[in-house]
């Protein structure tokens, strides 16, 4: 499965999507997570499972899930508590969630 956190141009999504990576790597899952900007995801959707969106994006939640929606991919914004602790477990956990009510895991 293939996940994208994202932010205005990529910059702390990098940060927490090396966090959620090394914690999928520790528990031998196969979860691929990117980093990415919010205009970028535009181009690349189709190439993703589930999509999440920093908080401090999240004002671009609806034009994220219109370019989502054509792939039938779910958007949902990061659990604030885990990232301001960048804590790759839970969002890891929020990703692995959101995967399965939706189908994509």
């Amino acid at each position: 499965m293939k996940a994208i956190i994202l932010c205005s141009w990529g910059a702390t999504s990098s940060s927490l999507a090396k966090a959620v990576t090394d914690e999928a790597k520790k528990r031998n899952l196969d979860i691929e997570v990117d980093a990415g900007g919010t205009g970028e995801f535009k181009k690349k959707a189709a190439n993703y499972s589930v999509a999440l969106l920093e908080p401090q994006v999240r004002h671009l939640k609806k034009e994220v899930e219109a370019a989502a929606s054509k792939f039938n991919i779910p958007v949902e914004i990061v659990d604030m508590q885990a990232f301001a602790l960048m804590n790759g477990g839970k969002v890891l956990d929020q990703i692995i969630n959101l995967a399965k009510d939706n189908g994509k895991l």
